[in-house]
């Protein structure tokens, strides 16, 4: 349950004691202000005032503050806007909005050409990719504001890197430097005298503590930090400060303490519009009732967890939930239920961890190739503008020789036609050579992770089901641990096949060991069995294998189309062709469906139509729907393939 609070550095200014009357007097200051730069900067006062205890109004003074500094075209504006206005996303649990604004960002510092801007820039985007667990780009951006921040010679700016650093380190699992950093950063804000950022340090150093599980020392910092919060009127900080307070209570079994801090929280949370504290909070309090027996409570409050972390695709919060919905289940004896929220937890988690593997997949060949083609774009590029150049001062030396002149600016068109040509050429090679690359890498990691799930775990799970079994006829077990005993097995068994599905699903078996006329009648018969569909399947000239990518690709485009006819058309019977004829393949998937409009189809941009184009274009081929509403749809793919070897 622990939060740590990330900094951002364009945020830098001293917070005081907040009051009413500070914002009152800004308030009457801002009825008389002129509209220049100066009320631009009041603005953004008034909103950092309203941080601690209105997020969203604070969110609201940031934009008067863009729009009349775009009016009067305050040259700062943007950045300004960007830096204050995605503090409060991120308070709010709003990364991907505050990624979108702060990438922005470093575009609009680039354009000031200033050294502070742009470090802060990259600084803040880091950050926001390190909320979204991608650490590489996280430190990409950090690197490249270090360097930046190396000629700026600023201890604030400095104190908070460490504090950054302190808090990617923590998600590394690199605890060391982790307090390393974070002492660091305690000791500078300390010198500093900036209570709020004070603040940041000393939770994150909390969680560094915790994270190690040395919880006393945790308890100090967290409790220190929580005092300052309080004392400056920082609700939103407090928020994220009390449940870490709330969890090392519970950790110590001081459930009415923790209680108290989990309802600090809660209340906060609902007021300032924190979808993830206030998820975090309510579960909180399922543990809590759980451990003082009142399982209904708690039942009640994860349920509320849940409804608010599918409400705002808090998955990380949402997969913690379940977790602790099964363990409620199992305390009522209700197996099946248990069960059912285990699969979904782990389904969810293997969603997430896929996506992180797909994402942080880096294709070295790719990016050398890609960077080859980039760089012969950029000398056809200066070729042609020393070409237009060269040519013009002919055009006006000749001016006067009509003819002359007339036949060189047609040579010179026709070599800018031809430039370009090639321009075209290489981008459409960069394309296809980014897909294929990027396609292999698929399927590469697809079939390890097959033979991996299938080989590996497969294996050590059918052993541990024949040890069990063994053990079963030599334990003397009461009806109740026999019944538990069975389940458990039951369970095993459900494991080992859900595990061979997914590694199915991976990379057929049938489709490497049988070729592809094999594995495709396989997996129409699979689909049909179930009695809803009828597929009918027609293959000519696959005896013959072809490469294996090209068999790959071949199978997850007629999959995809199957999958697409059964999933949106509605249709009741579906016909499968797939014909070679020496070098020529063609592919045909019909439904008796409801059809759709086509107009416009290539631009649709859905997933499923572009993994079918992607691999249209990798096989170099065409492909061409047809659809009327109530009359089904044809999809007809043309490729010419080579033979194996």
């Amino acid at each position: 349950m622990r939060k740590w609070l990330l900094i951002f550095v364009c945020c830098l200014y001293t917070v005081s004691a907040q009051s009413q009357r500070a914002q009152d007097s800004l308030l009457n200051v801002l009825k008389s202000a002129k509209e220049d730069e100066n009320k631009v900067l009041l603005l953004i006062k008034i909103g950092q005032e309203f941080e601690n205890s209105d997020l969203e109004k604070a969110k609201s003074y940031y934009i008067q503050a863009r729009t009349l500094g775009n009016k009067i075209n305050y040259p700062l504006t943007e950045v300004k806007f960007i830096s204050n206005y995605t503090y409060a996303l991120n308070m709010q649990g709003k990364i991907d909005s505050s990624l979108f604004w702060n990438i922005k960002g470093i575009e609009e510092a680039k354009k000031l050409n200033d050294d502070e801007h742009l470090a802060k820039a990259y600084f803040n985007t880091g950050t926001s990719y390190q909320h979204l667990s991608d650490y590489q780009s996280a430190v990409e951006n950090y690197q490249k504001g270090l360097k930046l921040f190396d000629k700026i010679d600023n201890k604030a700016y400095m104190a908070q890197a460490n504090d950054i650093l302190q808090v990617l380190y923590t998600s590394m699992r690199q605890y060391d430097m982790a307090k390393k950093h974070g002492k660091k950063a305690v000791a500078e804000f300390r010198h500093l005298g900036q209570p709020k950022m004070l603040t940041y340090s000393l939770n994150n150093l909390g969680v560094v503590y915790g994270s190690i599980n040395q919880k006393d020392s945790a308890y100090i910092y967290f409790n220190e930090a929580a005092q300052i919060a309080s004392k400056i009127n920082d609700e939103v900080l407090l928020a994220a400060i009390e449940l870490n307070l709330a969890d090392v209570y519970l950790w110590k079994k001081q459930l009415d303490e923790s209680k108290k801090h989990y309802e600090l929280a809660l209340k906060n949370a609902q007021k300032h519009d924190l979808r993830d504290s206030e998820s975090t909070a309510l579960r909180g309090f399922s543990y809590y009732y759980m451990y003082t027996r009142d399982y209904e409570k708690s039942l009640q409050f994860a349920e509320n967890a849940l409804t608010i972390s599918q409400k705002h695709q808090l998955l990380d919060e949402k997969i913690l939930i379940l977790a602790q919905l099964a363990s409620l289940a199992y305390i009522s004896k209700d197996i099946w239920k248990a069960k059912a929220y285990e699969n979904e937890s782990k389904q969810l988690q293997d969603s997430l961890l896929n996506e992180q593997i797909l994402n942080n997949t880096i294709n070295i060949e790719k990016k050398f190739e890609l960077d080859k083609k980039n760089t012969q774009l950029t000398l056809q590029d200066e070729k042609i503008n020393r070409q237009n150049l060269v040519n013009w001062f002919l055009i006006a030396g000749l001016i006067s020789l009509i003819v002359i002149s007339t036949l060189g600016y047609r040579n010179y068109n026709h070599r800018k036609k031809i430039q370009e040509q090639r321009i075209r050429e290489l981008e459409t090679e960069k394309q296809l050579l980014a897909t294929q690359s990027l396609l292999k890498g698929q399927q590469d990691e697809r079939s390890r992770l097959a033979k991996d799930l299938h080989d590996g775990l497969g294996g050590m799970l059918s052993g541990v089901k024949l040890q069990l079994g063994a053990m079963k006829g030599n334990l003397i077990l009461t009806e109740e641990n026999g019944m538990l005993f069975n389940s458990a097995l039951n369970k095993l068994d459900a494991s080992i096949s859900e595990m061979r599905r997914v590694a199915h699903n991976m990379m057929p078996e049938a489709l490497i060991r049988f070729g592809l006329e094999q594995a495709l009648h396989d997996y129409c018969n699979s689909i049909s069995t179930s009695g809803i569909f009828v597929i009918d399947t027609e293959f000519y000239g696959l005896e013959k294998r072809l490469d294996a990518a090209t068999e790959v690709t071949i199978y997850r485009i007629v999959q995809e189309l199957v999958n697409n006819a059964i999933k949106h058309s509605g249709a009741q019977h579906v016909l499968v062709q797939v014909v070679r004829r020496e070098q020529l393949l063609t592919i045909t998937v019909e439904d008796n469906g409801k059809g759709f409009d086509t107009t416009g189809w290539e631009q649709k941009n859905t997933a499923g139509l572009q993994n079918i184009r992607s691999r249209v274009d990798y096989l170099r081929g065409r492909m061409d729907v047809k659809s009327q509403q109530g009359k089904g749809t044809s999809v007809y793919i043309e490729c010419t393939i080579e033979d194996n070897g």
